[in-house]
């Protein structure tokens, strides 16, 4: 059987992934699970996030991951559309 070493939920990678998540000198903040970006936006399940919040990171089968910044950028766009401020 042989074991794929990039879909392992090893802390290590995770935390190799969050350093790497530099762009353009801005920091993206942690990495985030469905259960942390629910409790962000709150009234919603893990489950919605998985179905619909973009940009997803997928680290292995059931492994997804989203950058904080980018989950704030689209919850703000979310409350523009809507005409919130």
């Amino acid at each position: 059987m042989r074991v794929n070493r990039h879909t392992t939920n090893d802390p290590a990678r995770l935390r190799l992934l969050a350093d790497r998540g530099l762009s353009g000198g801005q920091q993206k903040g942690p990495l985030l699970d469905a259960h942390q970006v629910a409790a962000m936006i709150g009234g919603v399940s893990a489950a919605w996030v998985r179905r619909n919040v973009p940009g997803k990171l997928d680290l292995g089968h059931s492994t997804k991951r989203w950058w904080r910044a980018d989950v704030l950028a689209w919850v703000q766009s979310r409350r523009e559309d809507k005409g919130e401020s």
